[in-house]
């Protein structure tokens, strides 16, 4: 479950490149339900206090150290692929750097507002409504990435490994797809509950991700997390969502499994943060969640 590691407790913080004041007790950690993604702006607001940018450097320097494209991608060696995109916050941040980007997600609603927000940036963004488990680009890419844990919506090992296969298909030859899940530390009770409030130009949001007696069941190991989104807009009256959905987050040795069962990739690097350069992934302070860094196989 959501990570002890990542908690950041009481702490405010101002994001400048958004404009939005944030408190924050706990991690942070994307949702299924499609409700909550046509309250795309309210989304947008809870999940935007990342720092993108950074974040794109890190992504960037994985194609550049780990990549291995051949010399006929020349052309398409800033392509990125961002997969359960959302906001597509950081398609249109390497998209405002030149790169060709792409967003795909399963919902309509956010897609549309991605897109809306990219023209307002002046970046051409394509966005593609699909299931990350079964899809296919007009063309490969060379960096795909999957953050913020969505990997934790597939729940069965089939998914998981249908999925790899299908982003392994779209990227180009020695292409590199990174993964963010949580540290393998931070996967239980005691860190629940996660809560947050955001705001941003008069609009408030407080939500909460899990709870401590949200049922787990052993045997799938799925999570049946509750979702409780609360949106406070000037004028409006208060809004209030719940939602049970189930998640699964996979420990790094069955995650390690999957991806050579998907023969998909060639290579896998582990790292404990997105930084530059990253932490190992290990049971140090300074590995606070689980990077996975795969290079396709060349051709």
């Amino acid at each position: 479950m959501p990570g002890a590691r990542q908690r950041l407790a009481n702490m405010q913080k101002f994001d400048k490149m958004h404009s939005v004041f944030i408190t924050r007790s706990y991690s942070k950690h994307y949702m299924s339900s499609l409700e909550f993604y046509r309250n795309a702006y309210a989304y947008d607001i809870a999940f935007g206090d990342r720092d993108f940018a950074s974040e794109c450097d890190f992504l960037a320097w994985c194609l550049a150290q780990h990549g291995n494209l051949p010399s006929f991608a020349t052309g398409h060696a800033t392509s990125f692929l961002e997969l359960a995109c959302g906001p597509a916050r950081h398609a249109r941040e390497l998209g405002h750097r030149g790169w060709q980007v792409l967003g795909l997600d399963m919902s309509s609603d956010m897609l549309e507002y991605a897109a809306r927000g990219a023209r307002q940036e002046h970046v051409t963004l394509q966005t593609l409504c699909a299931d990350m488990c079964d899809y296919r680009l007009g063309q490969p890419v060379a960096l795909a990435a999957n953050m913020m844990e969505s990997l934790s919506h597939l729940l069965t090992n089939q998914q998981i490994v249908s999925h790899l296969r299908a982003v392994g298909s779209n990227l180009l030859p020695g292409g590199i797809y990174v993964i963010e899940m949580a540290h393998p530390s931070g996967l239980w009770r005691d860190s629940l509950p996660n809560m947050w409030t955001t705001s941003h130009n008069g609009t408030e949001v407080d939500i909460v991700f899990g709870l401590q007696d949200d049922p787990y069941d052993w045997i799938t190991q799925q999570w049946t997390v509750t979702t409780r989104l609360t949106i406070r807009e000037p004028g409006q009256p208060e809004r209030y969502i719940e939602e049970h959905n189930n998640h699964r987050w996979c420990q790094p040795q069955e995650l390690a499994a999957l991806i050579d069962l998907s023969g998909a990739f060639d290579q896998v690097w582990w790292y404990g943060d997105l930084l530059i350069p990253p932490p190992p992934l290990d049971d140090s302070e300074d590995a606070k969640r689980m990077m996975v860094v795969l290079r396709s196989k060349g051709a």
